[in-house]
């Protein structure tokens, strides 16, 4: 029986692969070919995973999210050679590297139980755990570390793209898919060992359990699917998961207001589907009370801000996080907000930093070009 051409092409990029990792076991360290053992499953898991999400839909939206984990990649490959050369590992990813690098090694060695890489905790003490027990599951390779992290901002996108999908239904799916999967900012910022990457896995889990929440495809499913999602960023950044919070709310009692809340398929009156999305309502307001909690003491850098309260402690920690992000070097001069009249401003400056006047270094000019890009979209949208 003769063997078909796809065949043929499938048998010689597998002999290729390992005749290129059997090389590298021998002439380079694992820290670099250990991206080779993790790219296959990745990859397979990868396209499998998108074939199915986005299964029925427009064959080029499919096409193009699965050319954007391919765009991961170089993403990963830009995100490591800025880290580890440009900036010689003055980046979160080596000191996580190297916490997680003893951790797994102690565990493999037999000193320590796998237990001990259990993640628990919440901002940079659970990244560190949490990359702890990634890398006991692939072992110590930074490279390999990125692309696990990677793989998970990508399934973040892919979520937002099929959360978007599900909600909007006039949305012009294969631009908004375009734009997730290869804005510049996207492909290289979440593609390192970080907070990043789970973050925005977090958040698309969340957000697609909103978006079937609106489109009324059952009740406790999309509740329990966004819960995971908000319960994830609580390990991580809190306070995002608040700002999701914060924007559902709105949302749900816009569906009260307006009548359209049927949230399944089940055939109760008006009446009786009004109260369970007032129910839905009074558990993401609670849900939302005690995320804010949780943020207040996770910004609580020092005993002095803790023992504030109210609006005082609020300020306080605006002032603590501005004095440390000046000490980074990092810092920028936002606009002065004095009432709710200086909140449209605010809130569009915000989000449209750094403009081509505001740029100050090569990588912030390649910022504000995609910046200027995407508002030049915007107006002509």
């Amino acid at each position: 029986m003769s063997t078909g051409f796809g065949e043929r092409v499938l048998i010689a990029t597998g002999v290729a692969y390992l005749l290129v990792l059997a090389w590298c076991t021998n002439n380079v360290s694992y820290d670099i070919w250990g991206a080779l053992v993790v790219i296959p499953p990745l990859g397979i898991v990868g396209f499998i995973g998108i074939r199915r999400m986005f299964a029925g839909a427009d064959e080029l939206l499919a096409r193009l999210m699965l050319l954007g984990l391919a765009a991961k990649l170089v993403g990963v490959v830009a995100r490591y050679w800025v880290s580890f050369d440009a900036y010689g590992g003055a980046t979160d990813a080596q000191r996580y590297h190297a916490f997680a690098k003893v951790a797994a090694g102690r565990v493999w060695s037999g000193a320590d139980s796998p237990l001990a890489v259990i993640p628990y905790g919440s901002g940079t003490a659970f990244m560190e755990r949490f990359t702890e027990l990634i890398y006991t599951l692939i072992g110590s390779s930074r490279l390999a570390g990125f692309m696990v992290f990677a793989f998970m901002a990508f399934w973040g996108i892919a979520l937002f793209v099929k959360a978007a999908c599900i909600a909007v239904p006039d949305l012009q799916q294969r631009r908004y898919a375009a734009l997730c999967a290869f804005a510049p900012s996207v492909v290289y910022w979440p593609s390192s060992i970080g907070k990043e990457a789970p973050m925005m896995l977090a958040l698309g889990v969340a957000s697609y359990g909103f978006a079937r929440l609106f489109a009324r495809r059952g009740l406790f499913g999309p509740m329990i699917i966004s819960a995971a999602g908000i319960g994830g960023t609580m390990f991580i950044r809190p306070h995002i998961g608040g700002i999701w919070l914060a924007g559902l709310l709105p949302a749900l009692l816009v569906m009260v207001i307006t009548g359209r809340a049927r949230l399944d398929n089940t055939r109760r009156g008006p009446g009786a589907n009004r109260v369970v999305l007032l129910v839905v309502v009074a558990v993401a307001a609670s849900a939302l009370v005690a995320v804010a909690s949780t943020t207040l003491r996770y910004l609580q850098f020092n005993e002095t801000i803790a023992s504030e309260s109210g609006t005082d402690s609020v300020t306080a920690i605006l002032a603590e996080t501005t004095r440390r992000t000046s000490e980074a070097g990092s810092n920028f001069r936002p606009v002065v907000v004095s009432g709710p009249l200086d909140w449209p401003k605010a809130s569009v400056r915000t989000l449209t930093r750094p403009l081509l006047i505001e740029a100050g270094s090569l990588f912030q000019l390649i910022t504000a070009l995609e910046m200027t890009a995407l508002i030049a979209l915007i107006l002509v949208g």
